[in-house]
């Protein structure tokens, strides 16, 4: 389906489309979605919310595992981009330096790895939640073909990594709840975010 999508897509785009397409192309961004995530930890844990602090660790979680993932993958398989070939078979496997990083789709990882976050805590409470999160995580998707910067395939591939990463840290994090909640210890994770790097803090008090 790659090619003829790719054909559609590109033969029927309209300046409305190209514009909500830029519109939500920021929610795939990794590197402004992380601090976010990151803060809604510090304010979940600032006010005693569980629910908040949860979802702003398992989305940094996530987004932390599947940024790594996503990096190795691009930059092995080496995939072409629509805009480079108008053939999907084109790959510089395995090469240390190459500019064709079409697989997986990364802007498609962040935003299923956050929509599968927030739609595990907040799903059940309110069923808006889950509908409204994956159908933001599918149009930044569909944004990326219209652009011409992936093809399908790594978009459906972007969409499977962010959601289980997102349901990866998910178990991390409720095995880790479970494992605290039966004694006295303490686990306090505080996000540390600078201007090009992040990482998180752990402390563990018994």
């Amino acid at each position: 389906m790659d090619e003829p999508l790719q054909k559609y897509m590109q033969s029927h785009r309209t300046q409305p489309v190209d514009l909500f397409a830029k519109a939500v192309e920021p929610l795939g961004r990794h590197r402004l979605l992380l601090p976010v995530s990151g803060t809604v930890a510090v304010v979940g844990l600032a006010l005693r919310n569980a629910n908040l602090q949860k979802v702003g660790f398992v989305s940094m979680g996530s987004l932390l595992i599947s940024g790594g993932a996503t990096g190795l993958l691009k930059n092995y398989v080496h995939r072409y981009r629509p805009s480079s070939t108008n053939e999907n078979h084109f790959y510089d496997w395995g090469m240390e330096v190459s500019d064709n990083t079409s697989f997986p789709s990364s802007h498609t990882t962040v935003a299923f790895a956050l929509a599968t976050s927030v739609s595990s805590v907040y799903g059940s409470k309110q069923w808006v939640v889950s509908p409204l999160a994956y159908g933001l995580a599918t149009l930044v998707g569909i944004s990326r073909i219209n652009d011409n910067a992936h093809w399908a395939t790594d978009v459906m591939a972007g969409a499977a990594l962010g959601y289980l990463s997102a349901k990866g840290s998910l178990l991390l994090y409720n095995l880790a709840e479970r494992k605290l909640s039966k004694g006295k210890s303490k686990l306090t994770a505080v996000p540390l975010l600078g201007h090009d790097t992040s990482s998180v803090y752990f402390s563990l008090t018994f």
